[in-house]
């Protein structure tokens, strides 16, 4: 079965924007996928995780950078994060702001599975000790995680908080003095997982923007996108996904394959394997957007523009074959 795992194109957002600042153009970072930077604009939107590490990869080949982790993680803001980041920035305290990033992990990346660790003295290390799909992250997927969580604590916290330890599997990428201006100290790399160990006090100083209230809906929302996510492993539940956005829109099913890093032929194929086709979904999509339209009193005429149909005619047959009945009679009865 295709690997499925996506990431949210607002992850991928800041290193364009590095590879912008080094001069050279976004798009240019894009050439040899499938994307455009508009495809990366969309909101909401998730790619798989093979077309992001091309992506990556040719960044770093164009920007001649091989510490570029770290200068995409100075571009990220809260909204880098997703929904995640709105929550970030009402936490309670940063031990909260480290334990929603593990809950909410698979809204930014389904790519590495986080969890935390208690240490000694009240430390806590958030661990990177697993890797979903292949091939393997770059070096530099895995710094702009662990760098970007490391300067996000600052921003949260509003202090220039020094981690106690930083682990990287991987050896060193480049210049030391480099590494040591990001985090305030020396990573330790060829080492067992990828970690960040923050202190007892930075953990547990309150946060000058907490608001529970204001946290508590960010979390209610944030589970509300979680449980839309497409289910991992299965291209029709990623496919649902990627269509609600797209619904009326003029998309097929290369455009699916292209978000997928997968052939045509292998997408229908995967699809037919699942029990079921582009064309079945296309439709599926279209029901519940018509469904979600005739509730909130759309009428048919603006409807049919918004699904892509030629006139209100052509969604009211549409909708006489999903509903059994004419949509206006069906949205009365709702």
């Amino acid at each position: 079965m295709p690997e499925t795992y996506t990431v949210s194109t607002s992850f991928l957002r800041p290193l364009l924007a590095a590879v912008e600042e080094a001069g050279i153009a976004p798009a240019s970072a894009l050439q040899g996928t499938p994307l455009t930077v508009e495809h990366l604009m969309v909101p909401n939107s998730r790619i798989g995780i093979g077309i992001a590490r091309m992506i990556w990869q040719r960044a770093v080949k164009l920007t001649r950078d091989d510490l570029l982790g770290l200068a995409v993680a100075e571009k990220m803001k809260p909204s880098t994060f997703h929904t995640l980041g709105m929550a970030f920035l009402s936490s309670a305290t940063l031990a909260h702001a480290v334990d929603l990033t593990v809950r909410y992990q698979r809204l930014v990346s389904e790519a590495g599975m986080l969890h935390t660790e208690p240490l000694d003295n009240g430390q806590l290390a958030l661990v990177q000790a697993e890797q979903n799909g292949k091939p393997a992250l770059l070096a530099q997927q895995t710094e702009a995680l662990i760098a970007g969580m490391h300067l996000q604590s600052r921003s949260l916290t509003q202090r220039l908080i020094v981690p106690v330890e930083v682990h990287f599997r991987h050896p060193p990428q480049g210049d030391a003095a480099r590494y040591v201006a990001c985090f305030g100290v020396l990573p330790q790399f060829n080492a067992d997982a990828h970690r960040i160990i923050f202190a007892r006090d930075d953990l547990q100083r309150p946060l000058p923007y907490a608001d529970e209230e204001l946290c508590r809906r960010h979390c209610d929302w944030a589970d509300q996108q979680c449980a839309s996510l497409p289910a991992i492993g299965y291209v029709a539940s990623y496919a649902v996904q990627w269509l609600s956005s797209r619904v009326g829109g003029n998309v097929g099913v290369a455009d699916l394959a292209n978000a997928l890093g997968m052939s045509v032929r292998n997408l229908q194929r995967a699809l037919r394997d699942e029990g079921t086709s582009w064309r079945t979904l296309v439709d599926g999509a279209r029901r519940e957007a018509l469904s979600r339209l005739l509730q909130t009193g759309v009428s048919l005429e603006a409807a049919a523009q918004q699904l892509g149909y030629h006139d209100a005619s052509s969604v009211s047959r549409a909708g006489r074959r999903w509903f059994g009945e004419p949509p206006k009679r069906w949205s009365e009865r709702q």
